[in-house]
């Protein structure tokens, strides 16, 4: 049996546990847990090396009392606390002096141990099997001590790593500790997320207005429900316009449905089909499905700043009054145009196209008189007037004009859908269009170049 989207989706969460924020936390914890001992451990260890420094320190100020540069090097003792002493002697200036006699080479001079300020940050570099220690003596010059303290580093290594263990042996039960309030802190922390999500399965058609509530959700979570809930508020209202469209869509058909359905009732009584009034009717109901299509795709496109499409608004103006002549002169009405040339607007042509027939057939259906048709540029972009010198409508109900199925009067051949047609091209296009102010019997549209 296959299964169900939401159980795929499920499944798929089920299966990568290490995306959850629990499993993400813990292992920030183990890294810094790591890290931390890591540097801990660096820090002990050096540690060790001041240590042995300090020795050292000691010893060779001890070994040195009372020592000038103008006394022999071997004046000094040799050995000292088990282990031979290493000599070394600079003047004031850093020339070298002398050394042990029994040394292979002397010892680097290093006068940055001679005066260590106390600081918040040090770090002491790695020491090797000897150890080396400046001594200012009183004459200015620098008495470089070295000596092999190999004993007192292994016992030194002792003492700090059985240190450590201990520090391990605490620090372990204190980051499950740690674990732990993480663990119950994350859980208390997203109780309301998962509650919110509870609430948000439960929107769907038969509640579109339920919505996931903020107040008790953390602040961190509280910019994404928001973002969520103004998501459900616009496809709560798409899918109200698209329940109201289907609903329209439906009432509106099945008025020519029913004609029709008459029309062949009469026909199968005589036996006489009427062939003119069938014609027509047919002509009105494919009108009627051809616009509604037309909407449907309009509407569901985004409303768009820049469409990649540019037209030659001037020309298409023309080829649609010349197109459309022959039914105003069929009912002896005129077209006046004053037409600029050379105007390019954004937007596709054929939509636009659609929007100049619907402007011209509105004036030519519902109008009276002659039809003026004016377009120009001026500081906004391009305008484009239709007018006619009929009553026109009323300025409470201009803006109802441009709703899906509404007429001026429902006696009209019309199929209410013209004008929402145009205004959804339009905005489409990045444009606007309405009434001209005081004028009932004109509409002008705007359109960006």
């Amino acid at each position: 049996m296959p299964s169900s989207p939401d159980a795929n989706l499920t499944g798929s969460a089920i299966s990568l546990p290490g995306r959850s924020l629990r499993s993400r936390t813990l292992i920030a914890l183990s890294l810094v847990f790591v890290l931390g001992f890591g540097t801990s451990a660096m820090h002990i260890y050096g540690t060790r090396d001041e240590l042995r420094r300090a020795v050292l320190l000691i010893q060779a100020g001890a070994v040195s009392e009372g020592f000038t540069r103008d006394q022999p090097l071997d004046r000094l003792p040799r050995y000292y606390a088990g282990a031979q002493m290493n000599y070394t002697l600079y003047a004031a200036d850093g020339q070298l002096l002398g050394y042990s006699d029994y040394m292979e080479r002397p010892r680097r001079l290093r006068t940055a141990l001679l005066s260590r300020e106390p600081s918040w940050w040090r770090w002491s570099p790695h020491g090797g099997s000897s150890i080396n220690a400046p001594v200012r003596l009183p004459d200015g010059a620098v008495l470089m001590v070295s000596r092999n303290d190999e004993a007192e580093r292994s016992m030194l290594d002792e003492l700090l790593l059985e240190r450590l263990r201990h520090s391990l042996i605490l620090m372990l039960p204190l980051g499950l500790l740690c674990i732990l309030l993480i663990l119950l802190l994350l859980n208390w922390t997203l109780r309301p997320v998962r509650r919110a999500a509870r609430l948000a399965q439960g929107i769907g058609p038969n509640e579109p207005t339920r919505r996931i509530p903020l107040q008790d959700l953390p602040g961190e979570f509280q910019p994404l429900a928001a973002a969520a809930n103004c998501a459900l508020d616009r496809l709560a209202y798409a899918y109200e316009a698209e329940r109201r469209f289907l609903a329209d869509a439906a009432h509106e058909l099945r008025t020519p449905l029913t004609v029709l359905d008459l029309h062949l009732q009469d026909a199968r009584r005589s036996g006489e089909l009427d062939w003119s009034t069938l014609e027509m009717e047919m002509r009105q109901l494919r009108r009627l499905v051809s616009q509604l299509l037309e909407l449907a795709r309009q509407e569901g496109q985004p409303e768009s700043d820049a469409p990649a499409q540019r037209t030659n608004l001037s020309r298409l103006t023309r080829e649609v009054i010349v197109s459309l002549l022959p039914l105003f002169e069929a009912q002896h009405r005129r077209i006046d145009a004053r037409i600029d040339d050379g105007l390019l607007c954004r937007g596709n042509t054929s939509e636009l196209r659609e929007v100049l027939i619907n402007l011209l057939d509105n004036a030519l259906v519902h109008g009276a008189g002659t039809v003026e048709v004016s377009l120009r540029r001026d500081a906004e972009g391009i305008v484009l007037e239709v007018a006619d010198q009929g009553p026109g409508v009323p300025a409470a109900e201009q803006e109802a004009m441009f709703q899906r199925f509404r007429k001026g009067r429902q006696s009209n051949a019309g199929t209410g859908l013209g004008l929402a047609i145009v205004r959804r091209i339009v905005e489409n296009a990045g444009g606007r269009v309405g009434f001209v102010a005081g004028r009932g019997n004109a509409l002008c549209v705007l359109f960006r170049d």
